[in-house]
């Protein structure tokens, strides 16, 4: 059984709410904060590696700008593993998981970065993707609330933040209106805010609660030491999915090796994340993508690390992915009963683990 790996390292965030509860149900998304293995620790077999021609490929990343626990692909970019692979990366921006889910959807994304709950929707509704990797598994944010809010009670009349609907930031703010048993269409109201403004429409009273980011909290409470954060996720989810990396399933019967040499540099960045050699040049990179205070950057990166927040191998848990399905559909999200298999394609990501040898010690 894993444990709650943020939980377990503490992340010295102001918690007004402690209290667990469900949301995914069952156990074991994360894993105990003892050291993470290298890279260097796994040991490969002979598995034939797919060659990419020379090609400009599409990403999409569902953050703009990006926080730390996003910045797998930039760190694949500039380290040169997509220039391995023969690839020339685009990074399109959106502003979201769903919008990332659409342009993959239309063929116009090679791969595409969301939360889990648009593609397990998606996927109920008809869409024709699968999920093949991950950029990070684990729920990684918490709910944050302005002054007055000391009780989940409080949030009743107040202003929920979020940046779409049937999004990841609208989906947490449902799980915690549920455990404080409040109707969203009766007892608040929703404001949409854009990603990169959702930290100052909390911090101006725009908005009275945010989904945000490790970073995220700590640049808030920079700004407005009023914030405070009212439950963290990671303790009320136990089995859930937070990211997902999504291929239309025609692609993957008709170029399964473009996606094969995709995975495989974004596989070698999520592990170049725990290469102590690497550290300063990722907290660089990352403070010119997020745009945040190096500090701010460096102490969630750490914190990232010590949690193993980004997968060392095939980074999908059955037990998160179903425990994402049951979330849904208890939300009425959606009312087809879906399965592990139903959703994801490891086919690729499993083969690639081979090539690059497995990661011992390390659940995901």
């Amino acid at each position: 059984m894993l444990t709650r790996a943020f939980g377990a390292i503490g992340l010295g965030l102001v918690t007004v709410l402690t209290a667990c509860g469900g949301g995914g149900g069952g156990t074991g998304g994360a894993a105990t904060a003892s050291a993470a293995p290298t890279a260097a620790a796994a040991t490969a077999t002979a598995v034939p590696k797919a060659t990419c021609a020379a090609k400009k490929i599409t990403i999409a990343v569902p953050v703009t700008p990006p926080n730390v626990v996003h910045l797998t692909p930039y760190v694949a970019d500039a380290f040169g593993y997509f220039k391995d692979e023969n690839l020339t990366v685009e990074l399109v921006r959106f502003d979201g998981g769903v919008s990332s889910l659409r342009a993959s959807a239309s063929g116009a994304i090679d791969l595409a970065g969301t939360s889990s709950e648009p593609v397990v929707d998606a996927i109920a509704n008809g869409a024709d993707v699968k999920i093949v990797y991950t950029y990070a598994p684990l729920v990684d944010v918490s709910f944050a609330v302005g002054p007055g809010i000391k009780t989940l009670a409080d949030l009743k009349g107040k202003k929920m933040g979020v940046q779409e609907a049937g999004g990841f930031a609208d989906v947490m703010t449902r799980i915690v209106l549920k455990k404080a048993g409040l109707d969203p269409a009766k007892d608040v109201s929703f404001v949409t805010t854009t990603t990169a403004g959702r930290v100052q429409a909390l911090a101006t009273g725009t908005t009275d609660t945010a989904v945000l980011h490790i970073d995220q909290v700590k640049t808030v409470q920079k700004q407005t030491p009023t914030i405070t954060v009212l439950a963290n996720m990671w303790e009320i989810l136990t089995d859930y999915q937070y990211s997902v990396y999504i291929v239309p399933t025609q692609v993957l019967k008709d170029d399964a090796a473009t996606p094969e040499c995709i995975i495989r540099a974004l596989m070698r960045a999520n592990r170049a994340m725990y290469d102590s050699a690497n550290r300063q040049k990722i907290i660089d990179l990352g403070v010119t993508q997020t745009k945040e205070a190096a500090d701010v950057v460096a102490e969630t990166f750490d914190l990232l690390v010590k949690a193993k927040a980004w997968p060392q191998n095939e980074g999908l848990l059955r037990a998160n992915i179903e425990g994402t399905i049951k979330s849904e559909k208890d939300f009425g999200k959606i009312t087809k009963d879906l399965k592990f298999e139903d959703v994801t394609d490891l086919t690729i990501v499993k083969k690639v683990v081979d090539q690059l040898g497995r990661v011992a010690n390390f659940p995901y």
